[in-house]
């Protein structure tokens, strides 16, 4: 009996350490960040780091993220952006607020990384017209906000921040997998000359 009770211990701790290696975490900073590490065989640095530049272009709408910092000597790709969350449910249809984040990429011979972090918090309001838009002024980061907003609404929110990660996660690995497309080059205009023929 005393066996059996150690084995399904030992299960459902290996069950919630496989489901807490996918989560948000806090980092050295104590801030909340999503991180992963991948493994590319067979790919040298350049080649990564050109389809990290050729992901955060063609990946996300246009004007929601903005590249921070390019770095190839190094491999570092960095940029910001955000994404709009809505209070509680779907059936309230309530904008709650828009988060931003940092996302940085780290490349090296046959392996990357990524992580989204430096997530805040701005909320909307409604205006005199009716129109929800942001609440300027008001921006805090997610770790502030058990303190600022109510406790179901961090928790949708955070779960909102887990999802948009990992989605954004897979698409990077699935840029990372495809070639970057080449820079078309004009071709080049023939002189014909007169003179001669």
């Amino acid at each position: 009996m005393k066996n059996i009770f150690v084995a399904l211990i030992c299960i459902l701790s290996a069950k919630s350490a496989i489901a807490q290696k996918d989560t948000l975490a806090f980092d050295e900073r104590n801030k909340y960040i999503y991180y992963q590490t991948a493994d590319q065989p067979g790919l040298v640095k350049d080649t990564l780091y050109g389809r990290g530049v050729y992901f955060m272009h063609k990946a996300f709408p246009k004007g929601k993220l903005k590249i921070t910092k390019t770095d190839e000597a190094q491999g570092v790709l960095s940029g910001e952006g955000s994404f709009v969350v809505s209070k509680r449910s779907l059936l309230s249809g309530s904008l709650g607020g828009e988060i931003s984040y940092t996302l940085r990429i780290e490349v090296k011979d046959s392996k990357y990384r990524y992580w989204f972090t430096d997530f805040t918090f701005t909320p909307y309001k409604r205006n005199r017209y009716g129109m929800e838009v942001l609440d300027p002024g008001i921006t805090f980061p997610i770790e502030q906000a058990k303190s600022k907003l109510e406790k179901r609404d961090v928790a949708v929110y955070l779960d909102k921040i887990l999802a948009y990660s990992r989605q954004n996660g897979e698409i990077l690995k699935s840029y990372m997998l495809k070639m970057a497309p080449v820079k078309k080059t004009a071709p080049a205009l023939k002189k014909i000359s007169t003179k001669d023929w």
